[in-house]
């Protein structure tokens, strides 16, 4: 039993991961059950999350539909796979996660974003199409006005990868990170 609640915590830790949340309010609970629907289109009741993350004050006997739910949330195909995934506790090396996002499949020519991370760091760029950017504004940064480069995907308040930096008379590609330890903020203009 120890072991199996052990395991429960761990799935919880990585629901709240997952939803981008730490679960400590009534109508945190009712956000979580909402998101799940949204996501899976099943539902978990808000009185079945309170009393797994020990909330309610009872303790938590949950049916194994309701681990596979949770399990399937956080990228797993059930629970059992969930379970086998993590070895002496250690984390995972990889999990989904629900961010405030930007594709540049999503943009249209010409859209320009702001990036901006610490200390002081920002840049305006403009999308050119399929996923490459021209830099049209840069303060503070190792990217230049004119730098052109590739990212098909910005999520906001993690590091940025960019793929395919050109800058005038440079022959082959560069790849920069920025926010690396902070991340990076991503606002459409």
């Amino acid at each position: 039993m120890r072991n199996k609640m052990k395991g429960i915590k761990q799935l919880c830790k990585q629901v709240e991961q997952t939803a981008n949340i730490t679960v400590s309010t009534p109508n945190d609970f009712e956000w979580l059950s909402g998101i799940i629907f949204q996501q899976l289109r099943t539902s978990v009741s808000v009185s079945t999350l309170k009393r797994l993350w020990g909330y309610a004050g009872q303790e938590a006997n949950p049916r194994r539909n309701t681990l596979d739910i949770l399990a399937k949330f956080v990228g797993y195909k059930n629970y059992e796979a969930f379970e086998s995934a993590f070895n002496d506790n250690n984390e995972p090396q990889s999990q989904m996660f629900l961010a405030d996002a930007i594709s540049a499949e999503d943009l249209d020519d010409g859209d320009r974003l702001q990036l901006t991370w610490l200390p002081d760091r920002r840049c305006v760029v403009t999308h050119l199409g399929n996923g490459r950017f021209r830099v049209d504004e840069a303060e503070n940064s190792k990217l230049s006005v004119g730098d052109t480069f590739e990212c098909h995907l910005f999520i906001n308040h993690e590091p940025l990868f960019l793929d395919k930096v050109i800058r005038q008379n440079q022959q082959s590609p560069l790849y920069y990170v920025a926010g690396q330890r902070n991340g990076v903020i991503i606002r459409k203009l």
